[in-house]
């Protein structure tokens, strides 16, 4: 994958794809990241985004076919485990893995995940949250056949249908209740982010969305509990950092690890995201300009918020650690967390970790350049995290 090209904050212009290929496929052939929500959930969301642009339709007939195609699916799971599902018991609180978009949660996730005393939400449970637990034997083994060896267009992190996902990709695939529903209509993404990744505080979510938001997530909770014979979870979605006082009132003896990044990567890295994946799931056009604006003023609110929402969470149960030494000495800064926050198990999990690092030999990040106007308007807005998390700003030189 090519590095990303210098961004400017002058560039503006309404962007309409599919505009180029991406891994030899165009855009609106690309499988729907949420095409197995249910037709309720596609109901939803465009009578509230009045309805879908024309250049699109296509892309909403194949989500619409592939929900439809699984509606027996979900009934069928409805009937089967509903309520084996409601009587789950979920004994061990989870692990969560906080942190705000591309500053590495899926690395330490993937790490994490590697112990073999946790379980996680699956990248299968994700995409078919509704029909997980009828569909994890042969037909997930015909769609993995299917998907053949996939990388993420983001960031060519490589995917199959057992590895660790966001809790969030199963959210937005049983209800509209979830912010990154904005891949779709980008056009209400601060309306998303205030709603669904604040989860009320202020948002405007009444308390029956919040009941329903709470019902669902505990669904997609309980079958990641069943699916792995009641093993502890760890769990990583990046919405997450902004929902910690609702995760403590659903779990309150949760542990969590907050993962951060030089802020100035993490831009260059947020809005690579954007231009990699909008292209694949968008339905309606939208204002370039207007969403790179977005990703300056969402990190201020979440990361500010998350600095005040940790101090309520209990002694012993949070540790943070930077990207920048999880890459360096991924054994040596796990064993800290695992130290840190009282888990068992490093033995074990850190032999099979170990073994996961040998496979990522020839892994290469993306690289990124910025215009000096990005750089200053970075250095600027984000000067608390520079000062809080202590990176230098560039141009500055790191205390000895």
């Amino acid at each position: 994958m090519c590095p990303a090209a210098p961004l400017s904050v002058q560039e503006s212009k309404s962007v309409h794809f599919p505009m180029k290929k991406h891994s030899g496929r165009e855009p609106n052939e690309e499988v729907h990241l949420f095409a197995f929500a249910p037709l309720g959930v596609w109901a939803r969301l465009i009578l509230e985004n009045r309805g879908v642009a024309r250049p699109y339709w296509s892309k909403l007939a194949q989500v619409l076919f592939a929900s439809s195609v699984t509606l027996p699916f979900r009934v069928a799971e409805t009937v089967l485990h509903s309520k084996r599902v409601a009587r789950t018991e979920v004994r061990e609180p989870p692990l969560f893995v906080l942190g705000y978009p591309r500053t590495g949660t899926t690395f330490l996730h993937n790490l994490l995940s590697k112990d073999p005393d946790f379980g996680y939400v699956t990248t299968f449970q994700a995409i078919a949250p509704k029909w997980f637990l009828i569909g994890r034997g042969k037909i997930k083994s015909l769609m993995q056949q299917g998907m053949g060896q996939k990388t993420r267009p983001v960031d060519n992190v490589q995917v199959s249908l057992d590895m660790p996902q966001e809790e969030e990709v199963a959210l937005a695939n049983s209800t509209h209740l979830s912010f990154i529903h904005n891949f779709s209509f980008p056009r209400k993404t601060r309306e998303y982010f205030d709603r669904y990744l604040l989860l009320g505080d202020g948002s405007g979510l009444r308390p029956r969305e919040l009941h329903r938001w709470e019902k669902e997530y505990m669904e997609i909770v309980r079958k990641a509990t069943i699916n792995w014979g009641g093993r502890r979870l760890v769990q990583k979605t990046p919405a997450n950092q902004g929902r910690v006082p609702t995760l403590l009132r659903l779990f309150p003896d949760a542990k969590f690890v907050h993962i951060v990044r030089n802020p100035l990567v993490t831009y260059q890295s947020m809005v690579h995201m954007y231009k990699k994946i909008l292209p694949l799931y968008q339905m309606h056009d939208f204002d370039w300009n207007e969403m790179q604006e977005f990703v300056m003023d969402s990190y201020v609110v979440t990361m500010k918020r998350f600095i005040e929402d940790s101090k309520t969470i209990p002694d012993g149960n949070l540790m943070e650690v930077k990207f920048e030494d999880l890459e360096a000495d991924p054994l040596g800064e796990l064993a800290k967390i695992y130290a840190g926050l009282s888990l068992p198990g490093w033995d074990a999990a850190s032999v099979a970790v170990r073994d996961y690092l040998g496979t990522l030999a020839g892994y290469k990040k993306n690289k990124y350049a910025s215009s000096q106007e990005v750089i200053d308007m970075v250095s600027e807005k984000w000067r608390f995290a520079f000062d809080h998390w202590d990176y230098s700003l560039p141009g500055e030189e790191p205390d000895s």
